[in-house]
């Protein structure tokens, strides 16, 4: 399974390097080319926590999202998107343009949810009561012991 995700990566990859290498001649063009292609895969990353706030809200709680990583996720992209501004880089701040607000939106929805309900685990075998008698005794008075 692992595989099948890292041979796009890589394909992509070689195929960058070879238009690169062999089609565009000046640096101009590679930057223009090189830095599309990472503005695509930089705003495909930071979007797809829309997976896991779909999840929160539905379930109303952020077992799904940990914390950690949406809070460093938005300081991270707040700093390259400074970054980026300061420099004049678009190929720099454009994705971060994405990634700040949905941190943003990662942190308030945690806030929101952070003490909603916990996933139900499932009750053990000594656990299980049925009118007040534990489920192990139950089986003994099925069997006649």
């Amino acid at each position: 399974m692992t595989l099948l995700m890292v041979i796009p990566v890589v394909v992509l990859f070689t195929l960058t390097a070879l238009v690169s290498r062999i089609v565009l001649h000046d640096h101009h063009h590679r930057k223009v080319l090189v830095g599309s292609i990472g503005l695509v895969a930089s705003m495909s990353m930071y979007s797809s926590p829309l997976v896991a706030v779909r999840q929160v809200i539905k379930t109303k709680s952020v077992e799904y999202m940990p914390f950690y990583l949406s809070f460093f996720s938005f300081a991270a992209s707040t700093l390259w998107l400074f970054y980026g501004l300061l420099g004049r880089d678009l190929f720099l701040a454009a994705p971060n343009f994405i990634g700040s607000p949905m941190g943003i939106l990662q942190l308030v929805l945690y806030f929101i949810y952070r003490n909603g309900p916990k996933s139900q685990e499932q009750p053990s075998k000594m656990d299980a009561e049925d009118n007040g008698v534990k489920a192990n005794q139950v089986s003994d008075q099925k069997l006649g012991i």
